[in-house]
């Protein structure tokens, strides 16, 4: 009998995940709601936001994220990569927002330190 390996147990990410806790909004455009949830992990491609709202969300839809952690605001264009019904939804940055790039290598640069 042939194994199959979770969905979740792949790790398909080519960045490194830093443990990170921090406040975040979401504002979905597709159908124009905001959620709030906790940011779990950030790398340099993305986070994941948990939450316990229910969530339909559509695989790559785009959203502004609004992010607030060790003392740095960010705010940035994303989609979603991925999400689990009441648990969360993993989020990759979209590159061609420059609105990030400030805090963003502050707060990359403060984790690294502390890893």
């Amino acid at each position: 009998m042939k194994v199959v390996p979770e969905l979740d147990a792949i790790e398909r990410r080519r960045d490194r995940r830093f443990e990170c806790e921090g406040n975040a909004e979401v504002v979905v455009f597709e159908r124009p709601f905001l959620f709030r949830g906790k940011m779990r992990n950030l790398s340099q491609t993305g986070c994941f936001i948990e939450t316990p709202v229910k969530l339909k969300l559509q695989p790559l839809a785009e959203v502004e994220l609004r992010l607030v952690a060790r003392g740095q605001q960010l705010v940035s264009r994303a989609r979603v990569m991925g999400f689990q019904r009441k648990k969360g939804v993993g989020l990759r940055f979209v590159d061609s927002d420059t609105r990030k790039e400030e805090p963003f290598s502050i707060l990359m640069e403060q984790l690294n330190t502390a890893a």
